[in-house]
């Protein structure tokens, strides 16, 4: 397998402590910078690297702050659309919990906590179930005043 040669640029006190770390391990710089690459990839994230070691990586806890935030406004929204559903038998023409969904997967792609994903996707699974039950009853409704799958 053939190497790539990318000259990195690395402050120069950090690489000395770099090196010094890899002598110690027996290793050579290049194999360790390889080894956390191949993490990262094998993680299919960068944030996640420094995740598990304990550190995080500038900006982490604001994606935290604001995926929280966001999840919190899907919920909420999830709901009105919900009642709304429920109540006029129309869906929102324009719900607010499409953009939040694609602003919650941008987000969560760069650096969350496995707790929050696992969040998103328990409200994604709630919304889902409610979608298909609301959907299900509206159709109900049509076949019981209209005779067929709805108005025509």
């Amino acid at each position: 397998m053939s190497k790539q040669q990318t000259g990195l640029r690395i402050d120069r006190v950090l690489f000395k402590q770099f090196q010094q770390l890899c002598k110690a391990e027996k290793l050579r710089p290049g194999e360790a910078v390889e080894t956390l690459v191949r993490l990262a990839v094998d993680n299919g994230s960068v944030a996640s690297v420094p995740a598990q070691s304990g550190h995080e990586l500038p900006g982490h806890a604001l994606d935290e702050v604001l995926f929280r935030s966001r999840l919190s406004r899907l919920k909420a929204s999830l709901e009105y659309e919900r009642r709304y559903w429920t109540e006029t038998g129309d869906e929102v023409d324009e719900p607010e919990s499409e953009a939040l969904v694609k602003e919650l997967s941008e987000l969560g792609r760069r650096s969350v906590s496995q707790e929050l994903v696992r969040e998103f996707e328990a409200c994604l699974t709630d919304a889902d179930k409610l979608y298909a039950e609301t959907w299900k009853n509206t159709i109900e409704g049509w076949i019981k005043r209209y005779g067929t799958r709805g108005p025509m």
